[in-house]
């Protein structure tokens, strides 16, 4: 096991190298904004895994983790003027804590996950109404049951179902793909089956044109045990589309699920693999962004060197725009910081041709750490989170202009 931050468990491992190099262009293009520092008390800290929501106001919504003698976890809103204001609470373990990720429905209610806590300790799907009001929609059963540690966002389904992963639980204990009714009733599309087709599926899932869902497992397929890259119908039928081998040939640990072209190539990036180096992980290699033709065809887009002011280690997966570029960020990398030896991590523009350009290099006050996905808005402009570094070191909410 290892830990791909220290403020968040993870129930992955596995190591490799590699040996590649794609094109790369250092140059930080991008103009950065620090929008909020938390400070760690009432108005939380650490924010989540998922992809900060945006509404056409402009305002941001996303989840704070939980903090000894504060707080086990906020949902807040940060205005365009940069005020914060706290929409809820968690402060009762067994109702669910560490919330990770938020969907936004036509209503305006937030629809989130929390990772733990609850009735049997192994998560929750909950409901916020705009007036305040939570409400748990499931509470999971655990490894005996139907599953546990939900950390993804849920996606949203044409008949307004919910679908999503958990990282464990299931009929072989390796995590499950769910179907979740408005009302809260469940069904399990897909049990993982102790790695032979996939295991800990955490990163999520998205759909294409006719509901078939793609999403990754961070372990399992192969004899490597490196991740795989599923495809999943709504009736519950899946196919491994790709099983990454492991060092030297290739990624390992795809902790960002994927993203989709119009051509219906998929996007994303692994943890760990590609040259060496990194090691402060636990694992070879700083990392990879792929793509994955319909075909079944693997292409290594960029390999991360953590050197030089490149970043190391993305954790969460891409966003992509309509010329086809890709955003991501990464762990560590980049500038030099006091959070962490290893750098403070950075966001990054990948083109088609697999050039990577850093749009910005991490300082200390600006945050560090990055595990939350970027949100894209109609101008183009960037916004995500940091889990550490800041004013107060508990994290930041930042914008940047490619």
């Amino acid at each position: 096991m290892f830990r791909l931050s220290r403020r968040r468990s993870w129930i992955v491992r596995s190591a490799l190298a590699l040996a590649f190099s794609a094109p790369l262009s250092l140059a930080h293009a991008g103009s950065f904004k620090r929008l909020y520092s938390f400070t760690g008390q009432k108005d939380g800290g650490y924010p989540g895994y998922g992809s900060l929501v945006r509404d056409a106001k402009g305002n941001l919504y996303g989840t704070t983790q939980a903090i000894n003698g504060y707080t086990d976890g906020t949902v807040f809103e940060l205005a365009p003027d940069g005020t914060e204001t706290v929409l809820y609470t968690f402060e009762d373990e067994a109702a669910g804590f560490g919330p990770e990720a938020l969907v936004r429905d036509s209503k305006g209610n937030l629809w989130g996950t929390a990772c733990c806590g609850g009735g049997y300790g192994a998560g929750v799907v909950f409901e916020l109404k705009p007036d305040g009001k939570e409400s748990i929609i499931h509470d999971f059963a655990g490894p005996t049951g139907d599953g546990g540690t939900p950390y993804s966002a849920l996606l949203i389904g044409k008949g307004g179902d919910f679908y999503g992963t958990t990282a464990e639980g299931g009929e072989y204990y390796s995590g499950t793909v769910f179907r979740l009714r408005p009302g809260g009733k469940e069904t399990i599309l897909h049990s993982f089956k102790n790695g032979r087709d996939g295991r800990n599926a955490f990163p999520g899932l998205i759909a294409d044109s006719k509901g078939n869902m793609y999403g990754t497992t961070v372990e399992g397929g192969g004899k490597s045990s490196s991740g795989t890259v599923f495809e999943i119908t709504p009736a519950g039928a899946k196919t491994l589309l790709y099983a990454f081998r492991g060092a030297p040939k290739d990624g390992e640990l795809p902790t960002g699920g994927v993203v989709m072209d119009a051509a219906g190539n998929l996007y994303g990036i692994t943890f760990a693999g590609g040259l060496s180096g990194c090691s402060w992980t636990g694992q070879e290699g700083c990392g990879t962004v792929f793509k994955l033709a319909p075909d079944g065809k693997e292409t290594i887009l960029h390999f991360f060197t953590g050197r030089h002011g490149d970043g190391g280690n993305p954790v969460t997966g891409l966003t992509l725009d309509s010329a086809g570029n890709l955003y991501g960020t990464t762990e560590y990398g980049g500038s030099r910081c006091s959070v962490t030896q290893h750098g403070c991590g950075t966001v990054f523009e990948i083109a088609q041709d697999g050039t990577e350009t850093i749009l910005h290099s991490f300082k200390t006050d600006d945050g560090a750490e990055l595990q939350t996905r970027l949100t894209l808005d109609g101008s183009g402009n960037l916004y995500g989170g940091a889990i550490a570094g800041g004013k107060y070191g508990y994290g930041t909410i930042f914008e940047i202009t490619p």
